[in-house]
Formats: structure tokens, sequence, C-alpha cells
């Protein structure tokens, strides 16, 4: 049986018109993504059509001041899938929307477990990655965008279609993972939606600039951004609304999951909850890693992400009801050697599939969409 894959979709050119390209070439599946979160949106919150455009177009102003280039492309996105700007914010906006509405009551929690790698002794790759637990349905939502932007560095994210990135890596060095945290005091402010700042840290050209990004963007929801660099350098950043906790390598591992850890005691968190799980799943992949001697490589990694301890509520996460009440799986692994800029992506159950290599950084043709 072949190895299932998710789309790749290249982009290029300023932003308006690399907008239009992931508009138009994600079309179908921007249409889907909507579909599916409408639903969730009226069902955690009540929302009907009407008050999803009316919230998404409150958080536009915000946008368009910290990031008015992914505002332009947004705009473009909107022009290339024949669909609302306000609909394409607020699926950058899903979070802010699902747990804004009626505290969040019934929202499904998104979970993962992600960690990156250091040389041991030169020449050992730099690594970082991560398992993204979500709906079921997501994975036919998932895209692999290239963008090769007019200026600054070309980056590939693994990304909900519509949305402007989730975890991904650029051509500058960087990598980024990002995991769901929920905190007392989310939503006591405005913010711009998450996907626009990870999208940011990947138009970053160092490793300071992309942690400044986290610092200096208004929040209104916290969050967790494991990024790492392939000279050899990695940071957690646990953001909340009013602060930012900062958690550094332990003899070269970096590994997070669902819960706080430099903000533990800081925090009320209000997340873990959900997230039983997340309380070991951190500890399970860090252990695996340090258990292993000599050079850690992606395999080593790959293989950590398939534990399977506290099944069906492991690692590799299997379609179950969670403690939200919501029914959850991994619904995609991916492992990030930023010492070769490759990108290794696998359908979930990470245990059932295998992991397609690629290198984002090789000439394509413009606009290209390859599907596979």
């Amino acid at each position: 049986m072949a190895t299932p894959t998710f789309p790749v979709i290249r982009i290029e050119g300023p932003p308006r018109e690399r907008g239009r390209q992931y508009g138009r070439l994600a079309a179908e599946r921007i249409a889907a993504s909507l579909a599916l979160y409408q639903g969730a949106w009226a069902g955690s919150g009540g929302l009907d059509r009407a008050q999803v455009l009316e919230r998404a177009r409150a958080f536009i102003p915000g946008i368009e001041a910290r990031f008015p280039q992914q505002m332009e492309e947004l705009r473009g996105m909107a022009e290339g899938a024949e669909r609302l700007v306000e609909e394409l914010v607020a699926l950058n906006a899903r979070t802010e929307l699902l747990y804004g509405s009626a505290g969040g009551a019934g929202a499904a929690t998104e979970g993962c477990t992600a960690a990156a790698i250091l040389p041991r002794k030169p020449g050992d790759p730099v690594l970082i990655g991560q398992n993204w637990d979500w709906k079921p349905d997501s994975r036919e939502l998932a895209i692999l965008l290239q963008v090769h932007p007019d200026c600054g560095p070309a980056c590939m994210t693994f990304v909900e279609a519509g949305m402007m990135a989730r975890n991904g890596m650029n051509a500058a060095g960087i990598g980024l993972c990002g995991n769901f945290l929920n905190a007392a005091g989310d939503f006591s402010r405005a913010g711009v939606p998450i996907p626009f700042v990870r999208r940011a840290i990947l138009a970053s050209a160092s490793l300071p600039e992309a942690v400044g990004q986290v610092l200096n963007a208004p929040r209104a929801f916290s969050s967790n951004h494991l990024l790492a660099h392939r000279d050899g350098e990695a940071i957690d950043l646990e953001a909340t609304p009013a602060q930012v906790f900062s958690v550094f390598p332990q003899d070269g591992l970096l590994v997070h999951a669902n819960h706080f850890q430099a903000g533990a005691g800081h925090v009320v968190d209000t997340g873990v909850a959900r997230f039983p799980d997340s309380l070991f799943r951190d500890r399970r992949v860090r252990a695996a890693l340090a258990a292993t001697r000599g050079r850690l490589n992606a395999t080593h990694l790959q293989r950590a992400l398939r534990d399977h301890f506290g099944h069906p509520y492991g690692v590799c996460r299997h379609r179950a009801v969670g403690a939200d009440g919501n029914e959850l799986e991994t619904v995609a692994s991916v492992v990030m050697d930023l010492s070769a800029g490759t990108m290794a992506v696998a359908h979930g159950p990470v245990c059932e599939n295998g992991y397609t290599v690629y290198a984002p950084f090789a000439p394509v043709a413009a606009g290209a969409a390859v599907s596979g």
C-alpha cells in the first residue's frame, strides 16, 4: 500500500499575488475547512455564520497593524479562493473563536507533543518535530505550504488550508512547533490570532528575531512555541496574554506537551485537566531520546513519537474521546532535520504510516501544486 501524503502547494512573489495562488490552489480544502469549523463554532459557542464573520472582522485592525504583509496575503487568498476575507480571518482565529465563546465550554482541545534535539557532538543534526492531535476530519484539510516571498527567507509549513502557518521550517535554519495551552486570563485582552505569529516566526532571518515575534505580538490566548536553529540552539516559549515563560534544553533535549512547565506556579493552568495525558507525554519522549546512546537522528525522534504508553491517549494517540468529551487522534507527525533542510511528514496515527521526506527549498516550477 502506498504511503499516504498531504498535498504540496508552492506560492511565490509579493504578498497579494502569493495569496491569490494559495487561495486558487487550495480552494477546495479551504471550503472544507470552513465547513468543518462553522460546525464547531456553532456547536461549542452557538455562533452562527453572521456572528462568526462579525467576530472575525474585529481581528482585522490588529492583524493589519502588526502584520500588514500577511493581511495583504490573506486578501489575495480570499480573491483566489472566492471567499470573504472575514471567512479566512475566522479560520486563522479558529482557536480564539472556539474558546472565546461561552468560555470554550464543549470545545475540542488540540493536543501535541513536540521535541527539539541539539547535537551531542560536532556533525550531529539539529532536529525538531511533533505529533499533531486534533479532530480526525482535519486530516483532509491539511496541506504542505511552500512560501517563496519576494523578500525574506522561504519557508515550508504544515497547515490547515486557509491558515497562515502551524509548524514548519525556513531557509534561514529556523524550525517551529506549536502546542495548545490554556490559562486563566485568556481573553483578558485583544490579540492577533496565533497562525499569524507562527508565520512571522517562519519569516524571520534569525532566532532572536523569531523569539521577538512571540514576545512582541499582542496575545489574546495562551500558546506554546518551540523553536530551534540549525546552528545548535533551541528555546521554548510558553506565551500567555500577559507573560512569556522560557524553557531551555537540558542535556540537548527540549520536549513540551500541553501543560505549563516554566509557567507552572505562575499561572493557573486551565488546559491540563482537558489533557491529563500531557503530564507524561513529554516525559515519555524525553526518556526515549535520553536512553539512546550516541548520535540521535530523525529516525530516533520518529520512533519516540510512536510511543503508546497510556493507549489510546499516548504520544501516538489513537481515536478516542478525551477528558473534554471530544474525539481526537494523531492526525499527522512532522519531523524536521534543520541541518539537512528536510521535513519528514506522516499521516497519523503515526504507528500505522511511514514518513515522506521533503526538501522544501529545492527549485520547483512557480505556482505549481504537487499532490501526493
